[in-house]
């Protein structure tokens, strides 16, 4: 998954202790503290979103870098071919 996940993880596994931790320690009335958690896994799934849109957008970028790089690797690997296949027909000309 990379650091990017990883990272996401520890986030949303700290979000969730977190919330638990404000329930059970909340000193305020149920429906004020039911209000702040609502709020806060709003706040949560959002910021969720945007990692998961930023992390899109950096391996959507990472794909198109392996694509050049496979595109100009092939191109390498039918010229180093083209070129094998040269000296051995002019190896079998000699024999």
């Amino acid at each position: 998954m990379g650091s990017s996940g990883d990272r996401l993880l520890a986030f949303l596994a700290g979000a969730a202790v977190g919330g638990i931790a404000a329930l059970l320690l909340a000193p305020e009335k149920g429906e004020v503290t039911r209000k702040k958690i609502r709020k806060m896994f709003e706040e949560l799934q959002e910021r969720g979103e945007d990692a998961c849109g930023e992390t899109g957008k950096a391996l959507e970028g990472k794909a198109k870098e392996l694509a050049k790089l496979a595109k100009s690797q092939t191109g390498a690997i039918k010229e180093a071919f083209a070129e094998g296949k040269e000296a051995y027909l002019k190896e079998l000309k000699k024999g």
